[in-house]
């Protein structure tokens, strides 16, 4: 899985951040191991910390997940969450698409 982490108007993105990032996006790799890349967007605007990511999976599919926080770790994290339940659904749709009855 390729990550990609960008800061826009933010200057706090150290080591430890990007490292942190990365070990989060990599995560989501034990839901669904066919991520084909990851991108975090960190953005700070007036006080306010807002996390964007997002992942592409194959056939085309984007899932993203945008969130704010006080600080930029808080905002990754609901981020994080919000996107891997979405790729908890889109596994569960996978594993039971065509599993219903025939015949009917």
């Amino acid at each position: 899985m390729r990550i990609n982490i960008t800061a826009r108007h933010f200057e706090g993105l150290t080591e430890g951040l990007k490292k942190d990032v990365q070990s989060r996006l990599e995560h989501l790799e034990h839901f669904f191991p066919r991520i084909l890349e990851a991108r975090a967007i960190l953005t700070e605007e007036k006080k306010r910390m807002t996390a964007e990511v997002t992942i592409h999976l194959p056939a085309g599919k984007r899932l993203a997940a945008k969130e704010q926080g006080m600080d930029m770790r808080q905002a990754l994290d609901l981020a994080v969450k919000k996107i891997e339940t979405q790729v908890k659904k889109v596994k569960e749709r996978k594993e039971h698409k065509g599993r219903g009855l025939k015949g009917q």
